[in-house]
């Protein structure tokens, strides 16, 4: 039995979404407010915290339709029959969470509360969890109430409710007259449309997935705890001033009088043979903790677990963590003398190990259960937000290969002889990250993109869909494998950036961020991924790029060849194509020189199935008063800033200058050939960081390419 998916609407930015899940892992990634953390939010709110559900939870675009419902009952209150109307409304309005579960044939008695018939005979099942107004009537009576009493002032004074979403917000009314509820679907025979069958008691589900999540905002020495409200409850407030009233004033070990004598010396006995007993209990989870890489080498120290009994104890019942340089010295560093990696991968090992061992019932997590005889969850969900936090890239990647089974590390959930999952209990994992060191040891299926929708649309910036990447990778073709391979050869930023530049060679990767830092400034702000891709297999990123539905300019070669084939100065009216396939077989899918040198400026730019694209290639050049062609990038370069004394210091440059006209080409064309193309970027480059003053001028294609990119990444008010 397992998640297949879930369905969510008319939360924050995900207005209209699917996630569907990975049988073990699934990960999210995407550019930043792209909408991760808000669907672990969601997930969490709809299965584990109802109540956490506030206005702010609603897609925005729904909060005009809400207010106009709270209009419409202002100006003439509702009969009983358009009540339930509007109450129909309200519901379409507020967030909701369609459950996929398969489960097989035989594991019907598990599912028996959410079966749609007798007839199921194994497949999926569906559970859709609303929020709807418990009374309506009443809701909005209470509401038309407190709008006459600030109806007649609002001119004068901003008075609460200004309308209906105000009412919801404030006061608690959202969580008072908005509940959750839980629905069996099926499909129907003659329609796709879902068809709600019959209520269904949100414990059916509670018995069938059990939720864990690990927080992205957690704090290091302070237990993570995503149904709290706020940082602190009041109580904890005045726990914390009086442990440290305690700890400043009356602890006994500071400066003992007679009478403490006696108390701290049982203290002590009572502390090592409690020790010796914590150590000895944690034993298991402390080798497990090996598999994660630590302490690994380089004289990490071990970890051992100290009781702490003392007047303290009163306050806060707690234990100290402590950190041992040498098994055979007494010497030992306190807890927060550990680097915060270490903490953080430590905290992260024992929040699983606590998930998986109370999941299964082991030791006394099993007689602190609700109703310990009640049947294990057979589905274990857990969310575990960011967690690379602090943690470097070597250790980040050790963790997401292991964290998973670290959660079915138990003899129920695996045969260790055979290193099989058994298939009675199910755990998945579902991860948000922005680290690229963690995709890279992933398998690209896994990952889920949230794509947000074009800056230019309707709804800006407001709006995000899920690109389920197993879609391309599960089978992926020979381009999508070369895609692949190249990705975890260089870098995997693509699936966090706002916008892709995919550049020739080394002197692109080299100086266009250059050029983009003195000329494009606003580009500069905008998270972009530069992919170094020859333009025989830029094309192979087109699927991906597709998918992504990201903003994409391709900085490529003109790469004339002549009609042999064999590479040659660009020349008009010469019976000369391109050799580059990204030109031919991705756009703008012409192949003479004639054609691609000739096309209008508004040719590069297209939309590649959703995805912006932009592909910029060389194009005429003017010298003293002659046309000039270029190639590569190189003789681009040089042609743009011809006048400039670096390039004219340089003897065969300056011969090409004198001659002029058609041979310029040629003589560049010829000069570039004779170049080593790492030498001659760097060269550029080390020219540039001499002096602040120095700089190059981009050549035209590169800045219609960067100013298209620019527009793309700036919406339009």
């Amino acid at each position: 039995m397992k998640i297949t998916s879930f369905s969510l609407k008319n939360y924050r930015r995900l207005a209209n979404v699917t996630l569907v899940l990975d049988d073990k892992t699934t990960v999210l990634v995407g550019a930043n407010n792209s909408g991760k953390t808000s669907c672990i939010g969601a997930l969490h709110t709809f299965l584990r915290s109802p109540d956490n559900l506030n206005v702010r939870d609603i897609s925005k675009q729904n909060w005009k339709a809400i207010q106009k419902l709270g209009e419409q009952v202002e100006e003439e209150f509702p009969t009983n029959e358009e009540m339930e109307d509007l109450s129909e409304d309200l519901v379409m309005l507020l967030p909701s969470l369609d459950i996929e579960i398969t489960a097989e044939a035989n594991e019907a008695y598990k599912v028996r509360d959410i079966l749609p018939d007798l007839e199921w005979s194994g497949g999926a099942l569906s559970v859709r969890i609303n929020y709807e107004v418990t009374d309506v009537s009443k809701m909005f009576r209470e509401f038309v109430d407190t709008r006459v009493i600030v109806s007649g002032h609002e001119g004068e004074v901003s008075l609460w409710p200004k309308d209906l979403c105000d009412f919801l917000e404030k006061g608690r009314n959202f969580s008072k007259f908005i509940k959750q509820k839980h629905y069996v679907l099926s499909k129907g025979a003659e329609t796709s449309e879902d068809e709600i069958l019959q209520p269904l008691k949100s414990e059916a589900l509670k018995k069938l997935i059990r939720v864990d999540a690990i927080s992205e905002q957690r704090g290091l020495g302070a237990e993570d705890d995503a149904d709290q409200k706020g940082p602190y409850s009041e109580k904890q407030r005045l726990n914390k001033l009086l442990r440290d009233y305690y700890e400043g004033i009356l602890n006994p070990e500071d400066s003992p009088e007679a009478d403490d004598l006696k108390v701290l010396g049982q203290q002590q006995n009572l502390e090592k043979d409690f020790t010796k007993r914590l150590n000895k209990q944690f034993e298991s989870p402390f080798e497990e903790l090996k598999s994660m890489g630590y302490p690994g080498i380089g004289g990490n120290p071990t970890v051992e677990i100290a009781a702490k009994v003392s007047g303290t104890d009163a306050l806060q019942k707690s234990s100290s963590v402590r950190y041992r340089l040498d098994d055979k010295e007494e010497e030992f560093l306190p807890e927060s003398y550990l680097g915060l990696g270490y903490q953080n991968l430590i905290y992260l090992t024992f929040r699983l190990l606590e998930f998986r061992d109370k999941w299964m019932r082991v030791g006394k997590s099993a007689s602190s259960e609700d109703n310990v005889e009640d049947q294990i969850e057979p589905i274990h969900l857990v969310l575990l937000e960011e967690p690379e936090v602090n943690l470097h890239a070597q250790v980040q990647r050790v963790f997401i290969s292991k964290a998973y089974d670290t959660l079915r590390n138990h003899s129920d959930l695996r045969d260790q002889e055979e290193k099989k999952d058994k298939p009675e209990y199910q755990t998945q994992l579902v991860i948000s990250t922005h680290s690229s060191h963690i995709i890279n040891d992933i398998d690209f299926k896994d990952l889920r993109y949230f794509r947000r929708n074009d800056p230019n649309a309707s709804i800006a910036m407001d709006h995000t869909s899920i690109a389920n990447m197993s879609e391309l990778f599960a089978h992926a073709k020979d381009e999508l494998l070369f895609v692949r391979k190249h990705l975890k050869l260089t870098h995997c930023d693509i699936f966090f950036a706002d916008g892709v530049i995919f550049v020739e060679g080394q002197a692109e990767r080299l100086l266009v961020p250059e050029f983009i830092s003195n000329s494009f400034p606003d580009l500069s702000n905008r998270y972009i991924s530069m992919l170094e891709v020859s333009g025989a297999h830029t094309h192979k990123y087109r699927e991906l790029v597709e998918k992504l539905g990201v903003a994409t300019l391709v900085l490529t070669d003109l790469d004339s060849v002549d009609n042999q084939g064999k590479s040659c100065f660009p020349q008009r009216n010469s019976d000369q194509k391109s050799n580059n396939d990204t030109l031919k077989m991705w756009h703008p899918r012409k192949e003479t020189v004639d054609e691609l040198v000739d096309l209008p400026k508004t040719g590069h730019a297209t939309i590649s199935q959703g995805a912006p694209l932009y592909v910029a290639f060389q194009k005429p050049a003017l010298i003293c008063g002659e046309e000039a062609l270029s190639r590569t990038f190189e003789d681009a370069l040089i042609l743009a800033n011809f006048d400039y004394e670096y390039f004219q210091k340089k003897p065969k440059i300056k011969a090409a200058h004198e001659s002029g006209g058609e041979s310029l080409s040629k003589s560049l064309y010829e000069y570039v050939q004779g170049l080593n193309k790492g030498d001659f970027a760097f060269d550029c480059l080390f020219h540039l960081a001499e002096n602040e003053s120095n700089s190059f001028t981009p050549p035209e294609y590169m800045s219609d390419g960067l100013k298209w990119l620019a527009a793309q990444l700036s919406p339009k008010t």
